[in-house]
């Protein structure tokens, strides 16, 4: 019986060592391959998401210097709308109010020298003061929408004014309250017409929407900051409901109060009234803190 040589035995032994150590290093390459290709992927990702990142913190930046912009824009406006009132104020208190103030004296002494022989006259120079008397009523009340007619008198105769005058207009009561450090305050008159527009807008929602019958004004001062409350006794409504279109006086308050670094809370409930609260930080008064005189 013929037997394979020695040789051919060890080599065919040694074939599929060798060949299994190929696919060992074969399959190694195919896995370092693989672990190069998903790193090379996962850097790729991790860039794309740094790009993300870094585009995302220059757009939240742009969106906050915009919002900057657009709160100082606003300021802005609300100080140029205030500083335009005051002059047509003052241009209508020293034209037309003391021309007609000139033109009611005339048009008395005339009714005054009128005898009563002459009684169509004298009743015709009696219509013409009474419309005299009309427009200069009318001035007055436009001078009292332009700029409160008692800045120059403090906060809180500013405050009593204008709820005195709402309160023969609308028929609502009011009430205003304040502890003993209010009067000695000195507060900046651009400060004092923040919170006059702010009860100007309150009472105006007061009327229009609450169906409320008594409305109270409270006025506090807390070391450097000033706090007004306004509430009132109607339906009130939900703060947090969606804004209705063309409907920006709240917004126009919170510009207003935040223009001074202060801020403000509406609070409100169905059926349960509904408070305003105004805070904002107490500043001296300025130098030209007199409005124009009352006509009359």
């Amino acid at each position: 019986m013929l037997t394979q040589p020695s040789g051919r035995r060890s080599e065919a032994r040694g074939q599929p060592q060798t060949n299994q150590r190929e696919e060992g290093e074969d399959i190694g390459a195919e896995h370092e391959a693989a672990m190069l290709r998903l790193t090379q992927d996962q850097m790729l990702v991790n860039q794309a998401l740094v790009e993300k990142i870094f585009a995302c913190e220059r757009a939240e930046a742009a969106l906050r210097a915009s919002e900057k912009k657009l709160h100082d824009l606003l300021a802005h406006q609300l100080a140029t709308r205030e500083d335009e009132r005051k002059r047509i104020s003052r241009e209508l208190h020293d034209t037309l109010g003391q021309n007609l103030l000139a033109l009611r004296m005339d048009i008395v002494m005339m009714h005054q020298e009128t005898t009563s022989r002459h009684y169509r006259l004298r009743d015709r120079i009696g219509a013409a003061l009474d419309n005299v008397d009309v427009t200069l009523r009318s001035v007055k009340q436009l001078l009292g929408e332009l700029r409160p007619s008692g800045l120059e008198l403090g906060l809180l105769a500013t405050v009593e004014m204008e709820l005195r005058k709402f309160t023969r207009a609308s028929g609502i009561a009011c009430e205003l309250s304040g502890n003993p450090g209010i009067d000695d305050l000195s507060i900046g008159e651009e400060e004092i017409v923040t919170l006059y527009r702010a009860l100007q807008e309150c009472l105006n929602n007061v009327f229009r929407h609450s169906l409320a019958s008594r409305v109270n004004v409270r006025l506090e001062a807390h070391d450097d900051r000033l706090e007004m409350s306004i509430v009132d006794n109607g339906i009130g409504f939900d703060p947090a409901a969606p804004r209705k279109a063309n409907s920006f006086g709240l917004l126009d308050l919170h510009e207003r109060v935040a223009r001074h670094g202060g801020k403000l809370i509406v609070k409100g409930a169905r059926a349960h009234g509904t408070e305003v609260v105004l805070d904002i930080p107490i500043a001296t008064a300025s130098a030209d803190s007199s409005g124009p005189p009352a006509i009359g």
